[in-house]
Order: C-alpha cells, then structure tokens, then sequence
C-alpha cells in the first residue's frame, strides 16, 4: 500500500505564541475540554443531517462515542458527523482563530499565568484547541461523504502540524488525544472528580456536568460480567463469567428548549448556553419562550455577559440557530431577529417551516418575517419589564448593548417609541443612569423641551461651554457620547409630547426667563451691535453668523449649528467613516458678560483695528473648537498667537 503523503506546516507566529500560553497557563477547569469537543461533534452531526434532507445516502443516526484507553493513556472522541475534507482541515483546524488570535494572545499575556484566563477562550474559536490543555499531543483523522480521501492532521502543539491524505472510511471525525500525565491527578482542575480522563466514571460526570443535553447520544463501551447460574437462577460455586461489551448512552439526549421554560433550571440553562455558544461564561439573561396558534415555535435566546470584540464590525456573524422540528437547519440566521438586537444568541425551533429550506427561502419567507416580528416584540417586552422589576441587572444589559439597541432608530424607525421606553441616558445631575420618562418627571416648571447634548466624551461634555445656562438655571440636561445618539435624536424628535432639542444648536428658546433678563438683552443688542457687525465681516469665509447668546455664563463664546445644520458630532462620525460632506459653517455665539467681549466691543469702537479683532476673533473660534473637543484647522496659528498674547501680557505687568 503507498504511504501517504505527509505534509509538514507551521502555525502562525501569534497562533503559536497562543497555543504556548494555552498549554502551560492554570485553567480553573481542565474538564472543560471535553465540552468542547463534544460540542464540535454534535455541530457536524448536525450539518450532516441537514445535508441529508437533500442526500437521503447521508442519513445516518447522529453518535458520539469517547473511547478511552487507561493503557495507553488516551482519549478519543468519534463522531459520524458532516467530516472535513483537506483544505477545510487546513482552514478550521490549521488556523487558530482567524479574527482575533493575536489579540487573544496579548491578552494572556497581560492577565498572566496565574489568572482565570478560560473565559476568554469562547470569544476567539479555540475550542478545539482547548484538548491541548489535558494533552501533549492531538491526532485528528476525517473524512468527508463522497471524498476519494480521507484526512490525518496530527500537532505535538509546538508551533507545527502535519496533515496527510489517508484512505476514505465513513463520514466523521475521530480526535485522539495523548493525555499529558499531570491530567490523570489534578485535584485543582476537578476538585469533584478524581481527573482521570481515560476513567468511564470520570467521563460520566464531565458529560454530566456540561452535555447531558446534547440531542445525539454520547456513548461508552462498557463491560458487562455474566457469572454462570444454575437451573434456578443461582451462581454456580466457581462457576464461569461471561464479559460481553455494551455501548451504553450516558446522556440524556433531550432537547433543552422543548421542556417547560418552569422545569430548567438557571445551571441547566447555563450549561446548554455555553455548549451553544462556545462562551466559557454564564448569560447574564435568558428568554425561553414558545408560541402557539397560527405559527408555532419556540425560542431559547440569552444575553451573553460581555459583548463580542467584533459587535459593530461589519462581517460579525450574527444571527440566531434555525432548528425545524428539532431538525438544525442553519446557525447564524439574521433574518431571525433584527440587526439592533444581534448580540442575542439563541434558536428557533419552527414547526411550520418545510425541513428542506434553504437560506434563499428564508431570507423572503413570511413565516420567518412573522417569527422575526414576534421575536422582536417579545425582546422589547422582556427588557421592558428588566427595566420595571430589576434596574441593577437592566443598567448591566444597557452598559453592555445599549449603543446596539440605539440602532433601532435607524434599522427600524416604526419602533421608535417602543424603544424610547429602553433607552437609559446620563445627564448633567449625575452619573447614574435615568430614563427618558425620569427626565421629564424632573423638569422644571415653564420648560418645553427635553434639551440634549452629543458629543464622544462624557468628561467634555459636562464641561462644554454650551451647558452653562442650564446649570445657571438649573434645568437638566440629556449628555449622549454615543455616535449612535445623532440618529437616535434626530428620529425620535419627541418622546412624550416633549420635543428633543438640542443644547448646541439653534436660538437657545424654552428655558424660563424673567423680564428683567429680556430687558437686559435689548440693551446689550445695541452695545455690541458694532462689534457683531464687523466680526461678520472680518470671518465671513469660516462662519455663517456672529451674535450674542445668553447660553454663556463663564465661557466667553461658543460655537453652535444652525436650527436645522449638522452638529459637530456628525460631522466627525461622517469624517471618521470617509464620507465627504460640503464645509459647515456654524455660528459664533458671544457671551456679552465676559470681559474680553466687553474689550473686544471697545476695540471695535477704535479705527484701524480691524487685524487685531480678526486675530482675536479666531482665538474665539479656535478655543470654542477645544472647548468641545473638535480638533482646530490651524493649531500652530493657535499655538503661535497664544504665547504672543502670553509674552504681551507678561511684559506689561
């Protein structure tokens, strides 16, 4: 027989340096291991059985067999499921977490060899790898239907592999493990068990422990001794035993979702969230659910504890796990939920949907697009009540997604006003969060409008020049640092016959004002009426007014947009994402109490001043851009003219 060809390949520089801290780190659980690649298993069962709707040659009972050999120290775990084919084993098994490895690695590093590091690994892919834990050499043999050959990838876990072409046997996969000798007595790794993985009991437990829900059978070889008996049934004094070998199922195999939502419990839940998801922690919310009627489904989704690195990056896979009548179908179905709420992870379990669907069919089926649709009433719902009847958790959720929930106002504008229910916000009272509702309920006496400010830093909007007649007048202002927030106001507009306005934007109206204030206005209109004249004249190219404001109390201007402008928020998100957007001009507001205004408007009085006003007038400018954190379009004019202003005030005092 011709020997096969062995190729040898090396990892990636950061794929080794990972699988380095991987084998010699402290995990907290060692037994976890085994979750993972059972778990891969019944992911290929599953693909296998799909594929089987349309290739009846391919249908086959899903099992998952462990096969521990206490003589030789190893462990191995055999699946008829989906296989791979050789380029798929040098893509998802020759690769470590293709997005995010290095990161990974990096990460461990910081957290160093003594911490809790197996939380991280669900959030990179490196289930597989996790074997590497327990042992100090993996040896992986597949082979996919209809293949004219099968596969052997074989790594020592020392920055290489090899993987060769071996002769095709039945669809599966078959992953053997070599148990490293500290593994066979960790009293730290399963401080319940005796750690010795090649034990039936042992492995009992850790299938308990973790895949008791698993749908396909997790099987054992076990022994069964027969003593000889007499006609009455009785063993016979040195009688013969019989050993025959039983493959007996050690899981329960039943479907979690299918049960009452009221029979599973939180570590049931909790378990069956992590086989699901590859997350080594517990979800912060569950939502288990079945609806009947003219459609009938359940649904089992859960609010992961940390959200994903890769939550607003554009190829995130998102979506929930497509089952029909128990039957997976596909994972990572976005037509399921809607893309504001896709850091939920979960599944549908449909019974009116046709078991050979395909991905076209359900991207225009109207069964799902009514799925969807409940699915996202019943989340809403769910958060909503969150909100009523646990704010500490909801605040957790919100810190976590509340930026992806905001999105709604632009994936789903229909919604708005559901959703305005959920939002939490900071403001000028504080640092806790309010609702929108517990806003308005603080609003002062005579106030028409919800006011707001955006910006990309809580710390520089509290200090931002605009806010200081509010906090003169006492009236609460909305703080929003979310790049999201733009879209949120603009399309909200109102929230219980409130109008959102903003702080920075338009003629400051609707706060309380006495008449001696407005007296007081009249009067200051005709003093710096001169100076306004020419400051337009004199910064015409980079501003499109210049007026007075009572926003201002300590700052000596401001630079706000025009009622219906775009804010200077906007324009960096627009800049930031490379659009190009025609030059804002904004307004120049001047605070007629402070006393550089006052010698400006003395200045302006003198003839032949007209360059001194200029330079002043763009240091006004220049320091309303720092004041709100816009970056200035000459800074070393800035830079230049205020050490000159330093160095004249020097020298005269």
């Amino acid at each position: 027989m011709t020997q096969p060809t062995i190729e040898t390949r090396s990892f990636q520089a950061h794929t080794k340096k990972l699988l380095d801290l991987m084998i010699h780190s402290i995990y907290s659980q060692k037994d976890v291991f085994l979750r993972e690649l059972i778990s891969n298993a019944s992911d290929a069962i599953d693909k296998v059985r799909f594929e089987a709707l349309t290739n009846p040659d391919l249908a086959t009972d899903g099992k998952i067999k462990l096969v521990p050999d206490k003589a030789g120290r190893t462990l191995t775990v055999v699946d008829n499921g989906v296989g791979m084919t050789y380029e798929e084993v040098i893509e998802h098994i020759g690769t470590i977490a293709k997005s995010g490895s290095e990161a990974y690695a990096e990460k461990l590093k910081e957290l160093g060899k003594d911490a809790a590091t197996p939380d991280l690994i669900g959030q990179f892919g490196v289930g597989f790898y996790s074997a590497f834990i327990v042992s100090d050499e993996v040896t992986l043999e597949t082979c996919k239907a209809g293949e004219a050959n099968g596969v052997r990838w074989h790594s020592r876990g020392d920055g290489e592999y090899t993987i060769a072409r071996i002769p095709p046997h039945a669809h599966g996969t078959r992953v053997t493990l070599h148990l490293r000798a500290e593994a066979a007595a960790d009293e730290d790794a399963l401080p319940d068990l005796d750690g010795d993985f090649t034990d039936p009991w042992t492995l009992r437990k850790v299938v308990k422990k973790y895949s008791d829900f698993i749908a396909y059978p997790i099987v054992l070889d076990v022994e069964k001794h027969e003593v000889e008996r007499d006609a009455e049934g009785k063993a016979v004094p040195n009688g013969k035993t019989e050993t025959t070998v039983i493959e007996e199922t050690i899981n329960s195999q039943k479907a979690l979702w299918t049960r009452a939502p009221a029979e599973v419990t939180t570590e049931e839940h909790n378990e069956f969230y992590k086989h699901l998801t590859h997350d080594w922690s517990s979800p912060q919310q569950t939502l288990h659910f079945r609806v009947e009627g003219t459609q009938e489904f359940i649904a089992l989704l859960y609010v992961p504890e940390k959200a994903p690195m890769d939550l607003y990056a554009r190829e995130q896979k998102r979506g929930l796990q497509l089952y029909i009548k128990r039957v997976f179908i596909a994972s990572d179905v976005k037509e399921l939920i809607p893309e504001y709420f896709r850091f939920m992870r979960g599944l549908v379990d449909s019974s009116d949907l046709p078991l050979n669907v395909s991905r076209e069919v359900v991207q225009q089926d109207a069964v799902v697009a009514r799925i969807k649709k409940t699915v996202t009433t019943k989340l809403i719902n769910f958060f909503k009540d969150l909100l009523a009847k646990d704010r500490t958790a909801y605040e957790k959720f919100w810190e976590e997604y509340g930026q992806a929930v905001k999105e709604a106002f632009h994936y789903d504008p229909a919604m708005k006003d559901k959703i305005a229910d959920l939002l939490l916000v900071k403001t000028t009272r504080g640092e806790s969060w309010s609702t929108l509702a517990e806003v308005i309920e603080r609003m002062k006496e005579g106030q028409e409008s919800l006011y707001y400010l955006t910006g990309e830093k809580f710390d520089v909007l509290r200090e931002a020049p605009q806010l200081e007649v509010f906090a003169r007048k006492e009236v609460e202002v909305i703080l929003l640092g979310d790049a999201v927030d733009e879209i949120f106001v603009g399309t909200l507009e109102k929230y219980r016959d409130k109008e959102l306005k903003s702080a920075a934007r338009g003629e400051l109206d609707g706060l309380p004002e006495s008449a001696e204030d407005k007296v007081k206005q009249q009067e200051q209109a005709g003093k710096y009426e001169k100076l306004l004249v020419k400051l337009k004249e004199l910064l015409v190219d980079d501003l499109a007014d210049v007026r007075l404001t009572t926003r201002l109390t300590d700052s000596a201007a401001c630079l706000v947009a025009d009622e219906g402008g775009m804010s200077a928020q906007m324009e960096r998100m627009l800049a930031q994402m490379g659009q190009a957007i025609p030059a804002q001009k904004r307004i120049l507001e001047l605070n007629p109490d402070h006393a550089v205004i006052d010698a400006m408007c003395q200045l302006a009085d003198k003839p032949g001043t007209e360059d001194q006003l200029k330079d002043f007038g763009e240091m006004l400018v220049d320091q309303a851009l720092i004041a709100e954190g816009s970056p200035l379009k000459h800074p070393a004019r800035f830079a230049k003219r205020v050490t000159e202003t330093m160095a004249r005030a020097a020298t005269s005092a």
